[in-house]
C-alpha cells in the first residue's frame, strides 16, 4: 500500500521517467515552417514554447505537467457556482451532446430542503430547472442523472411525504424517479417507489442499461438497521404519454448483524456486469468497505466476485463512496478508510484487475488534519487513467480536491485543495470525463453563512 500526503504546490507532476523508466516519447516535427521572408511558425510539440502556447515539452504524453495539445495538465479552464440565496449543493453531474451540464443535488434551508434537477451552459447559465418537494418538512434530493436512450435526462432522488392521517407516523423517504426532456427540462415521466411509512427506501446511484432500465443502488431499512440493496427497474409506455413504473428485480444483502449495510454506487460494462460499491457493519461500529459484482439478472457471477473489505481489528469506518469500469474491464473504487492511528480516515482508491475481486493496488491521501478525508467520486478515461475527487481535511475544515493517477496508482497531477471563501465544508461530489478527456466536476463551495453548488472543468 502506497501512502502520501496532499501535493504542496498547485500542481504535483510526475514526469514518464518517474513512472517505471517508460522513456520520453517525442513528436518528430520535421522542418520547420521557415522562409526568407517570415519568422518560424508556432508548433505544438518541438519542446518550445511559443506564440499562443501555454507550455511545450516536446512529447506526446498527456497528464505529465504539459499536454499534447500544449497546455499544462489539471489547469482550470471554467468555473461558476450558483450564487443563489440559500445553501445550494451539487450531487451529480452528466454533459449534453452539445455540451452543455445537466446538474442535481439539493436547494434550500433546514429542515425543509428540496432536490433540484438544471440545465446549465458552460458560462453558469441556467437554462431550465426542475424541483423535487415532497410535502414534508423533511430533505428532498437528486442523487444521480443520467442519459436515456433517446438523449434525455434520467433522474434519482429522494422524497419524503406527510402520511397523514390521525395516526402519527414519521414520514419515511421513497425513491423518485424521473425522465426529462433535455432542450426544455419537462416531465416525461415521475414515479415515486417505496410504499410509504414505514419503508425507508434511499437509492443514491443509478445507472440506465442500453435497454434503457434503470439500475439503483442504496439502502433499505432504517439508518441504523439497513441491507445493502440493488434493484432493477423498467419504464413501460402504456398509452399516449402514459408509463408504468415495475420492478424487475431487486436484491438486499445483510451483512449479517441487521446494522448500517448499504449501497452507494453501481457501474455497468459492455460485457454485462454491474459493479456495485458501499459498506457492510460486519460487527458493530466497524464499518468496512462492500463490493459485490451481479450480472443484468441480479446474479452473482460465478465464481463469486465480491469485497469483504479486510479483517482489520479497527472499529473502522471504511467506505466505498463510487466504483468505475475501466476500457479493459478493470474496476476502480473510490471512498475512505480508517488510519492505523484511528485519528480520522485518508481518501482510499482501490484498484481491481479486469475479471478480479481482489485488490491489485490501494493509494490513500491523508490530509494533514486529524481528521476526516475521502474520495467521493471517481472516474476513468479512454486510456485507463483515473480521475478521482472528493476533499481533503487540512487541519480545519474539509477543502475541494482533484487528483488524476495512473494505471499503475501513480499520481499525475493534483490540484491545489479549494477552500472557499466560507471557511466550511467544500467538496467534490461527481466527475465526468467528457470529449477530449476534459474533466468537469460538481459539488459545493463555502461563503460566508452559505453555500454555494460548484461546476468546474479542467483539462486533462
Amino acid at each position: 500500500m502506497r501512502t502520501r500526503g496532499p501535493t504542496g504546490q498547485h500542481l504535483d507532476h510526475r514526469g514518464p521517467d518517474d513512472r517505471g523508466g517508460r522513456g520520453e516519447q517525442h513528436f518528430d516535427p520535421g522542418e520547420p515552417g521557415t522562409s526568407s521572408t517570415g519568422p518560424d511558425i508556432p508548433m505544438c510539440g518541438n519542446g518550445v514554447p511559443e506564440l499562443g502556447e501555454q507550455c511545450d515539452d516536446g512529447n506526446a504524453l498527456e497528464g505529465d505537467g504539459c499536454n499534447p495539445d500544449c497546455r499544462p495538465s489539471g489547469t482550470q479552464l471554467f468555473s461558476f457556482t450558483s450564487g443563489l440565496d440559500g445553501p445550494d449543493q451539487a450531487e451529480t453531474v452528466m454533459l449534453t451532446a452539445d455540451g452543455d451540464l445537466i446538474v442535481g443535488g439539493i436547494t434550500g434551508d433546514n429542515p425543509d430542503r428540496d432536490g433540484f434537477v438544471a440545465r446549465y451552459r458552460p458560462d453558469g447559465v441556467e437554462v431550465w430547472r426542475h424541483i423535487l418537494q415532497g410535502d414534508a418538512d423533511r430533505v428532498d434530493a437528486v442523487w444521480a442523472v443520467a442519459p436515456s436512450p433517446s438523449g434525455n435526462v434520467r433522474a434519482l432522488g429522494q422524497i419524503i411525504n406527510d402520511p397523514g392521517g390521525k395516526k402519527k407516523v414519521t414520514p419515511r423517504e421513497d425513491y423518485w424517479l424521473s425522465e426529462f426532456d433535455v432542450e426544455n427540462g419537462i416531465t416525461q415521466w415521475s414515479f415515486v417507489e417505496g410504499g410509504g411509512p414505514p419503508a425507508t427506501e434511499r437509492g443514491y446511484a443509478m445507472v440506465v442499461l442500453p435497454d434503457g432500465d434503470m439500475v439503483v443502488a442504496g439502502r433499505v431499512g432504517s439508518p441504523s438497521n439497513s441491507d445493502f440493496g440493488v434493484v432493477r427497474f423498467s419504464v413501460a409506455e402504456t398509452g399516449k404519454k402514459q408509463f408504468e413504473l415495475s420492478t424487475v428485480w431487486e436484491q438486499a444483502f445483510d451483512g449479517g448483524l441487521g446494522l448500517r449495510d448499504f449501497a452507494e454506487a453501481v457501474a455497468y460494462d459492455e460485457t454485462g456486469r454491474l459493479v456495485v460499491g458501499g459498506t457492510m457493519e460486519y460487527e458493530e461500529a466497524d464499518l468496512d468497505r462492500h463490493l459485490r459484482v451481479l450480472d443484468v439478472d441480479g446474479e452473482g457471477l460465478e465464481p463469486p466476485c465480491e469485497d469483504l473489505g479486510g479483517d482489520d481489528d479497527l472499529a473502522a469506518d471504511d467506505r466505498i463512496f463510487a466504483v468505475a469500469v475501466g476500457p479493459s474491464g478493470e474496476v476502480v473504487a473510490a471512498g475512505r478508510a480508517t488510519r492505523e492511528t484511528e485519528e480520522g480516515t485518508d481518501a482510499w482508491l482501490g484498484y481491481y484487475p479486469p475479471g478480479s475481486c481482489k485488490l491489485q493496488w490501494v493509494e490513500t491521501e491523508p490530509g494533514p488534519g486529524q481528521d476526516a478525508d475521502a474520495f467521493t467520486t471517481v472516474a476513468i478515461d479512454e486510456l485507463g487513467n483515473i480521475v478521482a475527487g472528493g476533499y481533503l481535511n487540512l487541519g480545519n475544515t474539509e477543502d475541494a480536491w482533484l487528483a488524476k493517477y495512473d494505471p499503475t496508482g501513480e499520481q499525475l497531477w493534483a490540484i491545489e485543495p479549494i477552500d472557499g471563501t466560507g471557511n466550511g465544508a467544500d467538496r467534490i461530489e461527481a466527475v465526468v470525463i467528457g470529449p477530449g478527456r476534459e474533466i468537469t466536476v460538481a459539488g459545493r463551495l463555502t461563503r460566508p453563512g452559505d453555500d454555494d453548488f460548484w461546476i468546474a472543468r479542467y483539462t486533462p
